[in-house]
């Protein structure tokens, strides 16, 4: 119970152990692709252990945005299932009950929205706490506004209308509606992110092929100090195109 209540969804959760090995291989790509347009390990180390770090962060950053995603997915479910047992005439904690046993159909007792819930019933029945700041409480944690919406308007019509099914059923729509507008905007632009990404990918397949080719054709890049300040300036403009591309591709939550 505890460690559901100290995840914070904002945050990246990474185990120190995910973090090490997700720099090494940020850091092996990045010193692969230096040595490529400068062939100097001398060069390729220190570069490549500077750039994982920069790496990690946006892969970090990218494991933040999945998560929330999708728990707001799994939160939609969630309300889904609320919304069936108080139209069958279920108060809202047994209603919540419902929901669990509901997603325990589909989920495993790993999955975010599972522990959540569960922490949620054992909190209300075992800490005396109110549904009303347990679910507040999800919404400050998550940083979704979907969920903190829906702790607002819980928190006006708990036990105060006899509406609460509808308002449900019209929340879960709200959010529904949501997530199916941002699964067509990624559907657009998934062609144009692979698009991106092999384009991306073209100035080291160039020269790789290039260097390959052999009679030192590439010799003038890799031992004139032109040929260093073309690849540096090479670099710098993949890895400024990467990072536009990473924030013009983001979605957030």
């Amino acid at each position: 119970m505890g460690e559901v209540q100290d995840t914070y969804y904002f945050k990246c959760n990474m185990t120190k152990t995910q973090h090490i090995l997700a720099y090494v291989i940020c850091s092996l790509i990045a010193g692969v692709i230096v040595f490529l347009f400068y062939h100097a390990v001398i060069a390729a180390i220190p570069l490549g252990l500077f750039a994982g770090i920069f790496l990690e962060k946006i892969y970090a950053n990218h494991t933040i945005r999945k998560r929330q995603q999708s728990l707001r997915s799994q939160f939609k479910d969630f309300l889904d299932s609320m919304a069936v047992a108080v139209r069958a005439g279920n108060v809202e904690v047994q209603a919540v009950r419902y929901a669990l046993g509901d997603l325990q159909l589909t989920y495993n007792s790993e999955t975010d929205i599972i522990r959540e819930v569960s922490n949620i019933i054992k909190q209300y029945e075992m800490g005396g706490r109110k549904l009303t700041a347990l679910f507040a409480d999800l919404g400050e944690r998550s940083d979704l506004e979907d969920i903190r919406n829906f702790a607002t308007v819980y928190e006006v019509i708990e036990g105060k209308s006899d509406r609460f099914g509808e308002i449900l059923s019209e929340t879960r729509d709200i959010i529904a509606k949501k997530i199916e507008v941002e699964q067509e905007i990624e559907t657009t632009i998934t062609a144009a992110k692979t698009e991106t990404n092999t384009m991306l990918l073209m100035p080291v397949i160039v020269v790789i092929a290039m260097s390959a080719m052999g009679g030192g054709f590439m010799d003038a890049m890799f031992t004139t100090a032109m040929g260093r300040v073309a690849a540096t300036a090479a670099l710098a403009i993949f890895a400024v195109s990467y990072v536009l591309a990473d924030k013009a591709a983001r979605i957030d939550a």
